[in-house]
């Protein structure tokens, strides 16, 4: 971790229900000037599973939905749940390591397609 650099944290999702096999993304941030070290503390609620990836882009003009998956990157979490986490509580903060990009997003997939997850989750960027 880099001391010299500041940390960024933002709630990016409050209480956000997320549909059976529906997509929401985060709003956009700016990491240009990050050092490329980032953690996310979830809580779900609800009977979905969710995957949680965060995607990105080099173009300023791109809209969210455009962003990709950066290649040899993996997801944050595959298969995030209500008993997912520490103790089965459906909490649990996840490290990863973003590269290079000047904006990037959180993108949450409900992926078994059968009920919602709700999912509250904050972000931080250093």
């Amino acid at each position: 971790m880099d001391h010299t650099k500041s940390t960024t944290i933002k709630e990016i999702f409050t209480a956000e229900e997320i549909a059976a096999s529906a997509t929401v993304y985060s709003d956009i941030l700016s990491v240009s000037q990050s050092a490329g070290n980032a953690t996310i503390e979830l809580v779900a609620t609800g009977d979905g599973t969710a995957k949680v990836e965060w995607v990105g882009s080099l173009n300023e003009d791109a809209i969210v939905t455009a962003f990709l998956p950066v290649e040899n990157t993996n997801d944050i979490v595959t298969a995030f749940t209500k008993t997912s986490g520490t103790g089965g509580a459906g909490k649990a903060i996840y490290s990863f390591e973003t590269r290079l990009v000047s904006r990037m997003a959180i993108k949450i997939t409900e992926t078994v397609g059968a009920n919602s997850v709700t999912v509250t989750a904050i972000l931080a960027i250093q």
